[in-house]
Formats: structure tokens, C-alpha cells, sequence
């Protein structure tokens, strides 16, 4: 339940922001596609980012209940 409540939280904070928003679904797609390493691994780091911000917001350590 505690992972859940966390996972939303994280999500609520995300979506919060719609541009914020927009570019990590924008960047979802972009992994679902890529066949390029370098490319995924920068895709990677910047959906890691904007997490790690949500997380932040929602007073989530990352890792403890993220996305």
C-alpha cells in the first residue's frame, strides 16, 4: 500500500506540471523506440531527472515508492 500511495504521489507530481508531463511521456516513447544506446542512456538520464524532481515535490526519497 505504502509503494502505491508513493507511486501516485510521484505521479501526481509529475502530471502536476503539464509540460513537465508531456515531455517525460514524449521521452517514454522515444525509449520504447530507440535502438541507439547512446541515445537511450540520455533518454534514460532525463526521465531520471524529471523523477527524481517528482520525488522531491512529493517528499519521496527516490527509489522509496517511485514510479
Amino acid at each position: 500500500m505504502r509503494r502505491f500511495v508513493g507511486q501516485w504521489a510521484v505521479c501526481a507530481a509529475v502530471e502536476r506540471h503539464p509540460g513537465r508531463a508531456a515531455r517525460l511521456h514524449e521521452l517514454e516513447a522515444r525509449a520504447a523506440q530507440t535502438t541507439d544506446l547512446s541515445e537511450a542512456r540520455a533518454v534514460a538520464a532525463e526521465i531520471g531527472r524529471i523523477i527524481d524532481k517528482a520525488c522531491a515535490e512529493a517528499g519521496i526519497e527516490p527509489g522509496q515508492g517511485a514510479m
